[in-house]
C-alpha cells in the first residue's frame, strides 16, 4: 500500500498563481491601511480558497506483488543429437530447472527450439526469434532473464534485432572446445536437365579443425556416389579442392544424386558427411515414330492424339500404295521426296522414345533386318507399341517377323467381331496404368457394366506370362504389357480404340490411357507397378510400395542422423499398401526393401543445421554480451543461479544472475480529497467572520 498527494485544479494554474497575487496585494494595501487587525484571519481565508482551487486529494493505492519470469531455452536441433549433448542438455535443465524453481517469486517458463522451417528458407537454430516470440506476450517489466542452453550453432544472430530485447541472456554451451568435423558441401549442382543430356555436379569434401587448431593431418577422402539409391561409383578425392561428377539422366521427374565422404578419424560425426542433390529431368520434346500400316478410321485418330502433345515430336511412316499394286505409276510420282527408311530404320532408331505399330501389313516395305534393329533397340532400352486389327491374326502379321521373340501376345488366328465393352482385369486394378480410370467398374463388382463406350472388334491372342490389364469380347486378352530385357512392349488387340475418341456411345478415356501406356513405357517412375514410393509432408512420411502382388511388406527405414527401424506397409487399394510415421528430423530419409531404394528428402537437403557441427561459443558471446549475459561451457561446470537488485551485476566467475524486477499490479485506489467544498464553505464563512469582527474592535 503506498500514499501520495493528488491535485486536481479547478481553474489553470496560471490563473490560480494570479488571483493569489492579486489577493496579496489586496491583503498588503489593507495592511498598509488599516494595520494588522484581521490579517491572520484574511490571510488565512486567502489560503483556504487558493488551497479550494487546487483541490488536493491523498491517493491510496493498494498493491500486489508481481512474480518475476525467467526462461528456459533449451536446444533439441539435430546437431544437439550428436554424442553427449542430449545427456548433458536434459542434466543441464533439470538443474536449472530446480534452482530457479527454489527462488521466491520467480516463474518459470520453458521454450524449445527445433530446425527452423526450412521450406521458407529459415532453416538452422533461430535462437532469436524463439526470443522474441516468447517474450511478445510477456510484461517486459516481470522478465528476470533466460538460460540458453545450446550447442552454439545459432542461426539468426543479428545482432540488430538482439538489440531490442531484454537481457539477461546467459548461455549454457555443450559440447566440446576441441571438436574437428568433416563435411561434405555441394559448391554447384542444376536444378533441372535433359533426360538422356549430362549434368555436372561440382563438390568439395571440407575438413574443419578444432577451435583450437588441431586438424586431421591427412587430406584424402573416400567418397561414394549414388544416383537414386544405386552406387555410382566410388574413388578417392583430395580434401579441401573441387571436384565435378558428370551423369546422364536417366529418366523423367526427380533424380537423387548422393555424395558421401567416409569417415575421418576422431571425427565428431559423420552426420554431415554426406550431401543431396535433387535434379529435375524433363523430355527436350519426345520423339515417336508412328508406322501405319492398312489405313483405317482409326489411323488418323492415332496422328491427332501425337500431334496435340507440342512436346511430342512426331515422324509418321505410313504406307499408302502396297508394292504388289502394280499399275505402272513411275517410282518419281508416288511422293514429292523418298522417304528416309534406312536412316529411321537403321541409323537413328536408337533416337526414338517411342515406336508405334499402328495395324501394320507386312508387305516386304520394311526388310527383316529392320524388324531386327528394332527388336535390339527395344531390348537395349527402347518402347514399342502395337495396336492391331485382322491384318494381325493372318499370314503378314508382325508375329511372323523377326518381331516375335519381344512381342507380348501371339495371334490364335481368331477375329472377333461382336459388341462388348473393354473391362480392367483383377491385376489391371493394382497396375497404375489402368487403376482409376474414369468410367471403369470397382473392382469385385463384376455385376457392373462399365460406363464408358462399346468396341466391336477384337484380335484373339494368347499370352503366357506377359499380365493382361484389360479384357475384352468373351473375357480375352485386350491390353497386354511386358518388360523385355532392358526395353517394355504393349499390344492393344483391336483396332477400335478411335471409337473412345469420336465419343460413340459416350466415348470414353482414350487419351488418358495411352498417356499412360506411353509413359509407362518410356519408364516414368510414378508409372512403375513395382516400385517403392515416399515423401515426407508436413512432418509425416508416407511410405507407399506399388506391387501386382497383395499382402502386407515390411520396409526398413534410416533416419537422417543414422537411425534405422522396421515399418510393416498395410495394404491399401489399387495395389498399394502404406505406411505413416513421423519425420521430426531434417534431412534425407532412406527406404529400402529387398528389391527397391526410396529417398524422401525432409526441408532442405543440405540444412543449415548440419553445415558445421562443431560446439561454438563465438555467436553466443556476441548475443550474451547485446543482452547483459554470459556464457559458460558445461564441461566446465554448471554455474551457480543467483537473484540480483535491477541495478547490480548479472553475472560472474562461476554464477549467473535472475533480475528481482519487484514488479506489482495495482489492484484498488481510494482518493480522500483534503479540502470538500463544505470545509471551505464552513471555514470561508467562519474566517470572514473573524476578521469582521476583529476589525470592528
Amino acid at each position: 500500500m503506498t500514499t501520495e498527494i493528488l491535485w486536481s485544479p479547478a481553474l489553470p494554474p496560471a490563473v490560480i498563481a494570479a488571483l493569489a497575487g492579486l489577493g496579496a496585494a489586496l491583503l498588503l494595501a489593507q495592511v498598509l491601511r488599516a494595520g494588522m487587525k484581521g490579517v491572520l484571519a484574511r490571510s488565512t481565508l486567502l489560503g483556504a480558497l487558493i488551497l479550494a482551487l487546487l483541490a488536493p486529494s491523498i491517493s491510496v493505492e493498494e498493491r500486489t506483488a508481481e512474480s518475476d519470469i525467467a526462461l528456459i531455452v533449451i536446444d533439441e536441433s539435430t546437431s544437439q543429437r550428436i554424442g553427449e549433448r542430449r545427456v548433458e542438455t536434459e542434466a543441464a535443465v533439470t538443474a536449472v530447472r530446480e534452482s530457479l524453481t527454489e527462488m521466491s517469486g520467480l516463474d518459470v517458463r520453458t521454450v524449445t527450439l527445433g530446425d527452423g522451417d526450412a521450406s521458407a528458407n529459415k532453416g538452422g537454430t533461430r535462437l532469436v526469434g524463439a526470443l522474441s516470440d516468447a517474450l511478445g506476450d510477456m510484461p517486459r517489466s516481470r522478465f528476470a532473464g533466460a538460460v540458453v542452453i545450446t550447442d552454439g550453432q545459432i542461426h539468426d544472430a543479428d545482432l540488430t534485432g538482439v538489440g531490442g530485447l531484454p537481457g539477461p541472456v546467459h548461455m549454457l554451451i555443450t559440447g566440446k572446445r576441441d571438436e574437428k568435423d568433416r563435411r561434405l558441401v555441394i559448391s554447384d549442382a542444376p536444378g533441372y536437365g535433359i533426360v538422356g543430356n549430362d549434368v555436372s555436379v561440382r563438390y568439395r569434401v571440407e575438413e574443419r579443425a578444432a577451435w583450437s587448431g588441431a586438424g586431421f593431418g591427412d587430406n584424402l577422402a573416400d567418397v561414394t556416389i549414388r544416383v537414386d539409391g544405386e552406387v555410382l561409383e566410388t574413388l578417392t578425392v583430395e580434401t579441401g579442392k573441387e571436384h565435378t561428377l558428370d551423369l546422364t539422366l536417366a529418366h523423367a521427374g526427380a533424380t537423387i544424386v548422393e555424395i558421401e565422404a567416409g569417415a575421418a578419424p576422431d571425427e565428431l560425426s559423420p552426420l554431415n558427411n554426406r550431401a543431396v542433390v535433387s535434379i529435375n529431368g524433363v523430355r527436350d520434346r519426345l520423339r515417336v515414330l508412328l508406322v501405319s500400316g492398312q489405313p483405317h478410321a482409326g489411323e488418323r485418330a492415332w496422328r491427332n492424339l501425337l500431334k496435340s502433345d507440342p512436346s511430342v515430336d512426331l515422324v509418321h511412316f505410313t504406307i499408302l500404295r502396297p508394292p504388289e499394286k502394280n499399275d505402272f505409276t513411275p517410282l518419281n510420282e508416288i511422293s514429292l521426296i523418298a522417304f528416309p527408311v534406312r536412316e529411321l530404320f537403321e541409323e537413328k532408331i536408337d533416337e526414338f522414345d517411342l515406336i508405334v505399330f499402328d495395324r501394320y501389313v507386312v508387305r516386304d516395305v520394311l526388310p527383316p533386318s529392320y524388324f531386327r534393329n528394332i527388336a535390339e533397340y527395344l531390348r537395349g532400352g527402347g518402347a514399342v507399341m502395337l495396336s492391331v486389327g485382322p491384318e494381325y491374326a493372318g499370314l503378314r502379321s508382325l508375329a511372323r517377323t523377326p518381331l516375335v521373340d519381344i512381342l507380348p501376345a501371339s495371334p490364335t488366328g481368331r477375329i472377333l467381331e461382336s459388341r462388348f465393352k473393354p473391362r480392367i482385369s483383377e491385376l489391371g486394378h493394382r497396375h497404375p496404368v489402368t487403376s482409376g480410370l474414369l468410367g471403369a467398374v470397382v473392382p469385385g463388382r463384376d455385376d457392373l457394366e462399365p460406363t464408358w463406350g462399346s468396341w466391336f472388334r477384337q484380335i484373339g491372342v494368347t499370352t503366357s506370362v506377359a499380365p493382361t490389364l484389360m479384357s475384352g469380347a468373351d473375357g480375352n486378352p485386350l491390353l497386354i504389357m511386358e518388360r523385355v530385357d532392358e526395353g517394355r512392349v504393349a499390344l492393344i488387340a483391336s483396332d477400335h480404340l478411335w471409337l473412345w475418341s469420336r465419343g460413340f456411345d459416350g466415348g470414353g478415356p482414350q487419351a488418358e490411357l495411352m498417356r499412360r501406356v506411353a509413359h509407362w513405357l518410356m519408364k516414368e517412375p510414378e508409372l512403375d507397378e513395382e516400385g517403392l514410393f515416399a515423401q515426407v509432408d508436413k512432418g509425416e512420411l508416407r511410405i507407399e510400395r506399388r506391387s501386382l502382388t497383395p499382402g502386407e511388406t515390411e520396409v526398413q527405414v534410416q533416419t537422417p542422423s543414422g537411425d534405422v527401424s522396421k515399418v510393416t506397409l498395410k495394404p491399401e487399394s489399387a495395389g498399394r499398401a502404406i505406411a505413416r510415421i513421423p519425420a521430426d528430423e531434417i534431412g534425407l530419409y532412406r527406404i529400402s526393401n529387398e528389391t527397391h531404394t526410396a529417398l524422401a528428402p525432409a526441408g532442405a537437403l543440405n540444412p543449415l543445421e548440419l553445415a558445421d557441427l562443431r560446439a561454438s561459443d563465438v555467436v553466443p558471446k556476441q548475443i550474451a554480451d547485446a543482452l547483459g549475459g554470459s556464457v559458460h561451457w558445461l564441461q566446465d561446470g554448471l554455474p551457480q543461479r543467483r537473484s540480483v537488485q535491477a541495478d547490480r551485476r548479472t553475472q560472474g566467475a562461476g554464477w549467473i544472475g535472475m533480475v528481482r524486477n519487484e514488479a506489482f499490479s495495482v489492484t484498488g485506489v481510494t482518493n480522500v480529497p483534503l479540502a470538500p467544498w463544505w470545509l471551505v464553505l464552513f471555514l470561508g464563512i467562519g474566517l470572514a467572520s473573524l476578521a469582521w469582527w476583529r476589525e470592528g474592535r
